[in-house]
């Protein structure tokens, strides 16, 4: 796959993973079908873009009677095309719980309201608190016996707490310490054998990227690019070149010129700018979709060639561009999203 800030690179595959966390599982629901493209059976693809499709419907915060029919769609499509796994011997048969429940997730939805607020991390939290914060307390000989002990007495403290806040007006219980030392167990018990760590979101590294995740609801996007520029004076003969824009300096006249702007000295190769590596675009919200800010990073980087050092040689880099595409003109709702574009 491309390298992208967004896309999490499985240098040893998924094969080798031996705990698959929710992180993991959204990364990889991320890149499975671009993987498939062009590389499996049609079927395959149909059946891989259904499910892709009901996972991220499932996820809506908000629901309506189109969005649980596309919903019913995508399971509907799915089933249609599942049976290639069975042809091409890849499954014995779906005898899967787990897949016949998603089948009542529509009227699920409709009855009790949106999925949104659950996952496996509600009982994982609960296994921290009382299974691992237990058997720490323990003096891990014949442990089992101690650990309910320890969740009784646990319990029965919190009860007693509540009673005294119904009893004592302005009485505020203290928590119980059951998660007092179980914070950094989440992660570092689903150690993933065989897998590299996640790249960072910015390879690079010299530009710190402010984290956006307080910016208002908007209907509107807006940018952020660091204070100073990564190069302050670069040639445009250089931009052209290294950065691979050969068509810098027409396009800067056509910009100078429907902005009717006059500069004092016309641009050519000589001339210098200052470039930044990279850009942030903070994107409007969909409700439907999250409640979060959604960001996208734009980077720039061009590559360097390798070079000797007294350490010894370093290696090359390879240029990091992204592609982005820019609407001209705001479409109308009734046209197609790319209009424009």
């Amino acid at each position: 796959m491309t390298p992208h800030p967004s896309l999490r690179h499985f240098a040893n595959g998924i094969s080798l993973t031996s705990q698959w966390t929710g992180n993991e599982r959204k990364h990889m629901e991320k890149v499975f079908l671009g993987i498939l493209a062009q590389a499996t059976d049609p079927a395959v693809q149909r059946a891989v873009a259904a499910i892709l499709d009901f996972i991220y419907y499932a996820h809506f915060e908000t629901h309506c009677d189109e969005s649980l029919a596309r919903l019913d769609a995508s399971w509907a499509a799915f089933h249609d095309n599942k049976s290639i796994f069975l042809e091409l011997k890849i499954r014995k048969n779906f005898d899967i719980n787990k897949l016949h429940k998603l089948k009542h997730y529509v009227d699920s939805i409709r009855s009790r309201g949106t999925a949104d607020g659950f996952n496996t991390e509600n009982t994982e939290r609960l296994h921290i608190d009382f299974a691992k914060a237990g058997y720490r307390a323990t003096n891990k000989v014949r442990y089992t016996r101690q650990m309910t002990v320890w969740l009784a007495r646990q319990e029965a403290v919190y009860r007693f707490g509540t009673y005294l806040q119904w009893a004592v007006p302005g009485y505020v219980a203290d928590p119980t310490a059951t998660s007092a030392d179980s914070g950094a167990d989440g992660e570092d018990d689903d150690e993933k054998e065989g897998e590299a760590a996640p790249p960072p979101n910015d390879p690079d590294g010299d530009d710190e990227e402010e984290e956006l995740d307080d910016t208002p609801l908007s209907s509107s996007s807006s940018y952020r690019v660091p204070k100073n520029p990564s190069f302050p004076r670069v040639s445009a003969a250089t931009i052209i070149s290294d950065f691979h824009a050969p068509d810098f300096l027409f396009r800067l006249d056509d910009f100078l010129e429907s902005n009717s702007i006059n500069p004092s000295v016309s641009p050519d190769e000589n001339s210098t700018f200052p470039v930044f590596k990279r850009f942030s675009i903070s994107l409007p919200r969909i409700s439907e979709v999250t409640s979060k800010a959604v960001h996208d990073t734009i980077r720039a980087v061009r590559g360097e060639p390798g070079k000797m050092t007294t350490k010894g040689v370093l290696p090359a880099k390879e240029g990091q561009f992204d592609t982005v595409l820019t609407r001209k003109d705001i479409p109308d709702r009734a046209q197609h999203p790319t209009e424009g574009t």
